[in-house]
C-alpha cells in the first residue's frame, strides 16, 4: 500500500512501532510524538493497541530507567525522579521506582551508610579522581557539595559524604 493510502490509524501504529524499536517509551511519550506528527486523533487507539500487545509498560519503563539513572556515579534520587516524571511517569510511581532502584536488595550498608549516600560517595570520588574526600579543602568541598546537590542528592546525604555540618532543627 502506498504511503498516501494508509489510514491515520495505520500511520500511527507504524510511527509508534518505529519509536519503540529505537528505545523504550512511555505512554505519554508515544501520545506526544503522535500528536506532534498530526496523529493526535488516533493516539488513544494506538496506545491501547500497544498495551494489548504488551509493547508499552510504564511501570517496567520506570523501574529500568530508575536503575539506569541511579547507577553509581550517575544521578541522585531527586533528579532521577524528575527525569521519570518528565518522561510521563506518575510522580508516585516515579518515587517508588527510584526507591526500589536505590534499595537494590539493601537499605543500608553494614556501616550504616544509606544507598543514597553510597551513590553520592561514588560520584564524589569519581569527580575528584579518587582523591580522599576528607583531604579536600573547604573551597573544593563546597564546590563538590554544590555539584552533588545539583545532581539530585539530598543535603543529608551530601553532608554525610563530605563530612559537613548539617544544621537541622
Amino acid at each position: 500500500m502506498a504511503p498516501d493510502e494508509r489510514t491515520p490509524l495505520e500511520q500511527g501504529k507504524e510511527k509508534a512501532l518505529r519509536l519503540l524499536a529505537a528505545r523504550p517509551r512511555t505512554e505519554a511519550q508515544i501520545r506526544e510524538r503522535l500528536a506532534r506528527d498530526g496523529l493526535a486523533e488516533v493516539a488513544a487507539a494506538v496506545v491501547a493497541w500497544l498495551l494489548r500487545l504488551g509493547y508499552l509498560d510504564d511501570d517496567a519503563f520506570a523501574r529500568a530507567r530508575a536503575r539506569s539513572l541511579t547507577a553509581p556515579g550517575r544521578l541522585g534520587p531527586r533528579l532521577a525522579e524528575r527525569r521519570l516524571v518528565t518522561a510521563g511517569i506518575d510522580p508516585a510511581r516515579a518515587r517508588l521506582a527510584v526507591a526500589e532502584a536505590l534499595r537494590g536488595g539493601e537499605e543500608e550498608s553494614p556501616g550504616g551508610e544509606t544507598a543514597e549516600a553510597r551513590l553520592a560517595r561514588a560520584l564524589a570520588l569519581r569527580r575528584t579522581g579518587g582523591a580522599p574526600l576528607d583531604a579536600l579543602d573547604e573551597k573544593a568541598r563546597a564546590r563538590l557539595a554544590r555539584f552533588l546537590l545539583g545532581r539530585g542528592f539530598s543535603g543529608r546525604a551530601v553532608a554525610g559524604v563530605l563530612g559537613l555540618h548539617l544544621d537541622v532543627e
